[in-house]
């Protein structure tokens, strides 16, 4: 199914009834990724996925986005839907946008589950900043001395050097998208952040390691940590069993047993 919302065409699919569920994918993916958990929660409660703008079968936008614009387009999602007393579980990027509806519009939230989330901007390494600011003194330099197809050229190679495997992997707005919502650091917001929360993290992850699980934990005040061994920055996949018997416990806390 589809919705128009701010002139963008977003993809979504509502499965089962119940108390309601949103799930937020993370970047570079689509609510497909997040079905290992809907389909086995759509038996006792009502799953809402979407595909967020840019990814999936949903519209890319005309301007690149920040982490506010995703947030307003999810509630204006929620509201189209007319969705009360729910529950937000967030992979990844996904959460990053989870979080700032915690903090910021928490009035129908009943809890809030973060896998492997993003939202904690770590300083970067010596090698980082030499990589970044390489890559912004060549890209002035070509932008100076070349010009056309040539300039573009040059640019692309720069991007692809210098990139990251996310950045490489995108286009124009969304490259621009992804440039802002990772140096957006929502450090601050935890601590703002009141509902039930589950922070679920994979040991091994090696894109958001796991010492931001305890960062998270320590400053969401009611917040519950379940750190699974031997997974990565896809838990749910890796072991999908624990993750959901969590998950349901979360659940059946903030529900009942409905």
């Amino acid at each position: 199914m589809f919705v128009e919302i701010d002139g963008l065409k977003i993809f979504y699919n509502v499965e089962g009834n119940g108390n309601p569920v949103i799930l937020l994918h993370g970047w570079g993916a689509n609510s497909d990724s997040l079905f290992p958990i809907s389909n086995y929660l759509k038996k006792i409660y009502q799953t809402v996925s979407l595909d967020l703008p840019g990814f999936g079968k949903s519209d890319i936008p005309l301007n690149s986005f920040n982490g506010d614009d995703y947030k307003n387009i999810v509630l204006k999602f929620i509201n189209f839907l007319n969705l009360k007393n729910y529950v937000i579980i967030g992979h990844s990027f996904g959460g990053r946008i989870a979080i700032r509806i915690a903090r910021e519009n928490p009035d129908e939230l009943k809890g809030l589950i973060l896998i492997d989330s993003a939202g904690i901007r770590e300083k970067k390494t010596e090698k980082q900043k030499i990589s970044e600011n390489t890559f912004k003194f060549l890209k002035k330099i070509t932008t100076k001395l070349l010009k056309g197809e040539s300039r573009e050229k040059i640019l692309d190679k720069l991007r692809n050097i210098f990139g990251s495997v996310d950045y490489k992997s995108q286009k124009g707005v969304m490259r621009d998208t992804l440039v802002k919502v990772v140096n957006e650091d929502l450090t601050s917001f935890l601590k703002e952040i009141k509902v039930k929360t589950l922070i679920i993290w994979g040991e091994k992850d090696k894109e958001l390691p796991v010492k931001h699980a305890y960062i998270m934990y320590e400053l969401i005040q009611n917040s519950k940590l379940f750190i699974l061994k031997n997974c990565g920055h896809f838990p749910y996949l890796d072991n999908l069993p624990k993750v959901l018997s969590s998950i349901e416990s979360f659940l059946e806390e903030i529900y009942g047993n409905s």
